[in-house]
């Protein structure tokens, strides 16, 4: 058991052992180890704190060209796009580094593609013309998006460049209960009732918890949130304008004297 009375074993070893060293004598080995758990974890907190600087992710080395070339597309676009420069292999590591946005669009390249349009100008012309042709479609999905009432969901949008010439395209979500309660109102009363209904038991599911007063204001709170991938603009925007809300459960951080509650 390494608990003992709330003190942890491995903690009084490593005191133990910095005693020893100071007023001689070995380092006990468990102390060592557990030293160098720390320093190697602190590590990786710090390199994942450094992680995409200035939109690069960390390790990577771009060649002056490809730097140049990034240096274009940030010129053109980076007025309301964030480019991110990263290997991955997974959808959902390309949405991490896409969510990271904070202008209105990210767009996410890995670093050979960049390093290929730096070696070859057919190459680049070919891909310069990719990330414009993107640009635009998601203009045209904002501009639809305002059509249907639903941009206030989105707050994050963008898209990767795949090396066939592709692109795939990324939506992340958010809304409210405020903000989902004002749009059934105005749209159509009977749901707006029902979610009233759903909130009154919730809130009475959350006072049989004894967390009445805790919980005040519960509604106004919650929110949800989500991630849409894609594969063309047109179907992104088919999945954000009928997403389902009602299969994603709510988020919740309220102060409680001085803990967070993230209760859903």
């Amino acid at each position: 058991m390494n608990n003992v009375s709330g003190f942890n074993f491995y903690q009084n070893t490593g005191m133990v052992g910095e005693n020893i060293r100071k007023f001689g004598g070995n380092r006990p080995p468990e102390a060592d180890k557990v030293n160098r758990e720390n320093e190697n974890g602190a590590e990786y907190i710090k390199n994942k704190r450094n992680d995409n600087v200035n939109g690069i992710q960390n390790g990577v080395e771009l060649s002056d060209g490809a730097k140049k070339i990034l240096e274009e597309l940030k010129e053109k676009y980076g007025k309301n796009t964030d480019f991110f420069v990263a290997n991955y292999s997974s959808d959902e590591e390309a949405e991490e580094y896409l969510s990271r946005g904070t202008k209105e669009y990210s767009v996410l390249i890995e670093p050979e593609l960049l390093e290929e349009m730096a070696r070859d100008a057919e190459t680049k012309e070919k891909y310069m013309g990719i990330i414009e042709d993107g640009t635009k479609q998601l203009d045209g999905i904002k501009e639809q998006l305002k059509e249907s009432g639903k941009d206030g969901e989105v707050k994050n949008i963008g898209f990767s460049v795949n090396k066939d010439g592709t692109l795939s395209f990324f939506a992340k979500l958010e809304q409210s209960s405020k903000e989902q309660a004002e749009r059934i109102a105005e749209r159509r009363e009977k749901r707006a009732e029902e979610a009233e209904k759903e909130e009154k038991r919730r809130e009475k599911r959350l006072r049989e918890r004894d967390v009445e007063n805790d919980y005040k204001g519960f509604g106004r709170d919650q929110i949800k949130k989500a991630s849409i991938k894609a594969d063309s603009a047109e179907e992104l925007l088919d999945k954000i304008v009928n997403f389902d809300w009602n299969s994603v459960q709510s988020e919740q951080m309220m102060m409680v004297g001085s803990k967070v509650d993230f209760t859903a």
